[in-house]
């Protein structure tokens, strides 16, 4: 009864943060039709270089700190010192929201279009308040509160998108009203979370009376390795940006920003999904069995190939049918993007679970040379190949190096690699043979069937897929809760 009960409360909660990915990635969906036909691939393409530059600002600045909540919560927890955690978290926080001010401010003043000026102002209000908002749904999170977790997530998504279609069709501004949209509807959420934290979270309110450089160095010494890993996994995600502008266009940036954000917007949300889900759960197995965990982390690496494997496939071989039907004609030139970018994404959810296990293992400068490795990777052949050739060469560089990355976690983690394989392979085997299947089956009907301009038909083939290969998914599940 008691694994009944734990069961029943995963599918709870995995049901929670699904409805809580997929309402952002509906109103995502809605979003890229509507706004690529309103704002220019050039509007796009200034900012996604401010946004994400902004993001790296973030990230080596406080961004990192969640990672000591997700590491030292329990621990702290269970002394009675919770208002310690997240005071020190508190002033780390405080020191770079002010050296974020600077830089905001000298390059506002330094910024020669009032469009660009708007973007630099509202991205970094947004990213003021955005990780103060993001502490506090670790901290939700690990209490296990999925519902009040995707609720603000839902609710952000749906404000974000009604007052970025007021501030673009009724105030009638131009691509700042995303920055904006961002900011606001992140103050709204910073406001739940300064009452709910008095209400029922007091401790995470910081005191710096509290504040300890103790305790500071060693948030840092944990929490470098997660700037590091996730340092590179965003230049591995978003440089190619960068060299796009340096060796194209800002438009050609736009449109590959766009078609990006698609296969980002599905694959890699839906992943968080799952591991929001298992991530409390496989913490605490990795911190109080860490040496027996292996067959525990097979399991869940199993359950995400049945759920990821369908929608990665669905993406990858309809990229054009995706594109079409959520960018405007500006953007179609971009499609084969998807399919390289979903693949790499699917990848790293499973290098994510070694990844992990590596970290709790304190074989920290093993994930960081692993890390290093693919960025640096990544980067050269973005150098050498976009000079040369279209932007689009930008994803499949993405996904060598993605592949690479994969390959060398689960090389370090052999006990965790070997451990699936040998446990599952019979399932991945059959699932790789039916994905063949569809290939050729899709194929075959395409060479028959002249689909162009026939929405239904085509949406419907793409559901038959889906379902195929989740029924097979369905079917290895169930036979293997029979088994345990």
């Amino acid at each position: 009864m008691k694994n009944k009960v734990k069961t029943n409360n995963a599918f709870t909660d995995f049901s929670w943060y699904l409805l809580g990915t997929i309402v952002p990635i509906l109103f995502n969906f809605i979003k890229n039709p509507i706004f690529t036909r309103y704002f220019t691939p050039e509007e796009y393409g200034y900012y996604s270089l401010i946004f994400l530059t902004f993001t790296y600002c973030s990230l080596t600045l406080f961004s990192w700190l969640s990672s000591n909540i997700w590491r030292y919560y329990y621990q702290y927890r269970s002394d009675n010192r919770l208002h310690v955690l997240f005071s020190n978290i508190g002033g780390l926080y405080l020191f770079g929201s002010i050296i974020l001010a600077i830089i905001a401010l000298t390059w506002y003043i330094n910024a020669d279009s009032e469009m660009i000026k708007k973007i630099i102002l509202f991205s970094f209000l947004y990213f003021l308040l955005n990780d103060i908002a993001s502490f506090y749904l670790v901290l939700i999170r690990l209490e296990k509160k999925a519902r009040e977790y995707n609720l603000i997530q839902s609710v952000r998504a749906i404000i974000n998108f009604t007052l970025l279609c007021f501030f673009a069709f009724v105030a009638s501004m131009r691509i700042e009203a995303m920055a904006l949209s961002f900011f606001l509807s992140t103050v709204l959420i910073f406001a739940y979370v300064v009452y709910s934290s008095r209400r029922n979270y007091p401790f995470f309110i910081p005191s710096l009376k509290l504040f300890s450089f103790s305790n500071s160095k060693l948030f840092l010494i944990y929490g470098s390795v997660g700037l590091l890993t996730n340092f590179t996994m965003l230049l591995l995600n978003n440089s190619d940006r960068y060299f796009i502008a340096l060796f194209h266009t800002i438009e050609d940036v736009g449109i590959y920003n766009q078609n990006y954000a698609i296969a980002q917007t599905s694959i890699y949300a839906l992943t968080m999904a799952f591991m929001n889900t298992i991530n409390p759960s496989f913490n605490k197995k990795l911190t109080d069995d860490l040496t027996n965990s292996t067959p525990f982390m097979s399991r869940l690496m199993f359950y995400y190939l049945i759920i990821m494997a369908p929608v990665t496939f669905a993406i990858s071989f309809f990229a054009k049918e995706f594109n079409t039907l959520l960018l405007g004609k500006d953007f179609r030139s971009g499609y084969v993007i998807l399919s390289y970018v979903s693949i790499s994404l699917f990848l790293y959810g499973f290098a994510s679970f070694s990844e992990a296990k590596l970290k709790f293992s304190n074989r920290f400068r093993v994930v960081i040379i692993a890390f290093v490795s693919a960025c640096l990777l990544n980067i050269i052949l973005n150098y050498i190949l976009l000079r040369q050739l279209d932007y689009t060469w930008a994803s499949k560089t993405t996904l060598i190096a993605y592949l690479f990355l994969y390959l060398i976690i689960s090389f370090f983690d052999r006990q965790g690699s070997t451990g699936f394989l040998r446990n599952y392979g019979k399932e991945i085997a059959i699932m790789c043979l039916s994905i063949l299947i569809l290939i050729f089956i899709n194929h075959y009907v395409s060479d028959l069937f002249d689909f162009t301009g026939k929405v239904f038909l085509k949406a419907l083939q793409i559901a038959l897929n889906l379902f195929v290969l989740y029924a097979v998914g369905f079917i290895f599940f169930i036979r293997r809760n029979k088994r345990i």
